[in-house]
């Protein structure tokens, strides 16, 4: 009974936390158009002429909220594959962190209905 129930406890707990699907923005969420503007949703990460997808997601350590994935991205003519660390903040913040490079990225409310 207690390996059903251990059982039952790993199937039901996601493997490592993931940010909310949702709109975010570096500058102005009430702007129209925006090229600090990303969007996740499920494994895919949208940028104003860009987009990745998301594989093998990696618990960080002592990192609460914060996991570590292979970005699959095509944009501009190109395609690349980079480690990309993902994790929110309180306030709902997200941060994308890449090989030399950081963004902070707020939570856009006014649109998060238009993304579903």
């Amino acid at each position: 009974m207690c390996r059903l129930s251990l059982a039952l406890i790993f199937l039901t707990t996601p493997l490592c936390a993931t940010p909310v699907d949702g709109v975010y923005d570096g500058f102005d969420c009430t702007a129209p158009v925006s090229d600090q503007r990303v969007t996740i949703q499920g494994d895919r990460l949208t940028y104003y002429e860009s987009s990745c997808r998301l594989t093998d997601p990696q618990a960080v350590e002592g990192w609460e909220g914060a996991t570590l994935y292979w970005a699959n991205c095509r944009g501009e003519g190109q395609d690349w594959r980079e480690r990309t660390l993902l994790m929110t903040r309180m306030g709902g913040d997200l941060i994308v962190i890449g090989d030399g490079w950081a963004e902070r990225y707020a939570p856009c409310l006014n649109q998060q209905q238009e993304a579903d």
